[in-house]
């Protein structure tokens, strides 16, 4: 009974570390395939510093969604005190790093600190 369990729990930690070594990548890679969000950082005339970069997916001529998120009451704790509107456009001009990306604006407006999305489309297998 002690070698069988011995066995078993030799076993079960083996699958946890090969899990735990893929782990890194798998989620990550998965989620930025289908998703991106990232923060305007900075803002200098026509140049927008985005805080999405390589490490997150980006690519040079992804258009992402401008979000700002305004306080819309001081209501109940959690409910409905934020709202988020859609206000602008940006397209990736240059990728920086694997942090950042340079932007400019293609359509509304965009402000530091207001958040950035692509919400990639599924692609049929």
């Amino acid at each position: 009974m002690h070698r069988n369990l011995t066995s078993m729990l030799l076993g079960l930690s083996m699958c946890v570390i090969g899990l735990s070594a893929t782990a890194d990548a798998t989620p990550v890679s998965l989620a930025h395939g289908l998703f991106m969000r990232g923060q305007i950082v900075d803002v200098d005339n026509a140049t927008l510093v985005v805080c999405i970069g390589r490490s997150d997916g980006a690519e040079v001529g992804q258009e992402l969604d401008v979000i700002h998120h305004r306080r819309t009451s001081i209501g109940p704790k959690g409910v409905g005190r934020f709202k988020r509107d859609t206000i602008g456009k940006i397209r990736i001009n240059a990728i920086l790093d694997d942090h950042y990306a340079e932007a400019t604006l293609v359509s509304g407006k965009a402000s530091q600190y207001d958040t950035v999305e692509l919400i990639k489309p599924k692609q049929d297998p």
